[in-house]
């Protein structure tokens, strides 16, 4: 078994049993240490584009997200959100994200931030080499959104994920994606 194959087992290991598990934990530790009786649920979702800088260059990333929140009566909002990030070219490659966050809400907007994990498929660049790297990484989301027209507004989303081993593709093991687009919600109370 070669290198590689052997790198793509362990991945497809930990997308198995660790997403559900870190994600449940999130999940469960939040609620304990922060109950929220709910005053609105709200399911949001949109389209963004921006980069994704990893290795040397950075690349257009079209990140299509999904969110569902919960918010209590002081405004303190919980969310869990994906985004499944496209990275187009001439080898496409792929970032998705989950996050758990904790954050603020009011009328027209709301902020967040929380921990996440990625795991991604995709073309890095070196001061000397490129080659495709995959696997699961740790880090950090924060997004932001203003509603203008309700129920319809902007989004801006960042994330930081830190990619581990030594690689001469990924000169500091970090990838930053930050993206901005159109979001909707549907919210009840």
């Amino acid at each position: 078994m070669s290198r590689g194959e052997r790198e793509r087992g362990r991945a497809r290991a930990i997308r198995r049993l660790h997403l559900p598990r870190a994600l449940g934990t999130c999940v469960l530790v939040v609620a304990v240490v922060f109950p929220l009786p709910a005053e609105a649920f709200e399911v949001n979702g949109g389209v963004s584009v921006g980069g994704i800088q990893i290795g040397t260059a950075p690349t257009l990333a079209v990140s299509p997200f999904f969110g569902l929140r919960w918010r209590n009566e002081r405004g303190i909002l919980l969310e869990l959100q994906n985004m499944f990030s496209l990275l187009p070219g001439s080898r496409v490659g792929i970032h998705d994200r989950t996050s758990a966050t904790l954050g603020v809400a009011w009328k027209t907007g709301s902020f967040s931030l929380g921990p996440s994990l990625s795991f991604y498929s995709m073309l890095a660049c070196g001061t000397v080499v490129c080659r495709r790297v995959e696997g699961a990484a740790p880090g950090g989301h924060g997004q932001a959104d203003w509603y203008f027209a309700e129920p319809l507004g902007v989004s801006l989303s960042a994330n930081v994920a830190w990619y581990g081993g030594s690689s001469l593709v990924l000169p500091g093991n970090v990838a930053v994606l930050v993206t901005a687009g159109p979001i909707l919600r549907v919210e009840a109370k």
